[in-house]
């Protein structure tokens, strides 16, 4: 293979890299975005201290989004303290504390719902946070 044909077929390839590169990166432009962050602290409070809850989520697809605060203790089911006000496109942010009503460890996490509308019954978990554990001492 002479030189003047390697530097073709190399100029070739990088070319077609390029645009296999530029291609992708214009379709992951057509998903759906979605975000979510959350906190609670202090991670060890004593029994009738408040624990402060920060998140935010947000969603960009077509349906009702809201984001909302739930708690656990122990093996319990997640229950929900809080929720935004929501929108379509959108989601919301929260900021509150809460005093925990009894001893150990109490979970919480943040959650983006989604519905067809405002005031659909159908509601589902789009997005959950990472749980954050809080010992209550």
């Amino acid at each position: 293979m002479s030189m003047g044909t390697r530097r073709t077929a190399l100029r070739g390839m990088a070319v077609g890299s390029v645009a296999v590169a530029a291609i992708g990166l214009g379709a992951a432009g057509a998903w759906a975005k979605s975000d979510i962050s959350f906190s609670a602290g202090p991670h060890t409070v004593r029994y009738g201290s408040a624990v402060h809850l920060v998140g935010q989520g947000e969603d960009d697809n077509s349906t009702y989004n809201r984001y909302c605060v739930q708690q656990r203790s122990g093996n319990g089911g997640w229950v929900t303290l809080r929720c935004s006000r929501g929108g379509y496109n959108a989601g919301g942010s929260l900021n509150f504390s809460v005093r925990p009503s009894h001893r150990g460890q109490v979970q919480f996490r943040g959650i983006i719902t989604e519905a067809p509308s405002k005031t659909s019954r159908h509601t589902s978990i789009h997005l959950a946070s990472a749980i954050k554990r809080v010992l209550v001492s």
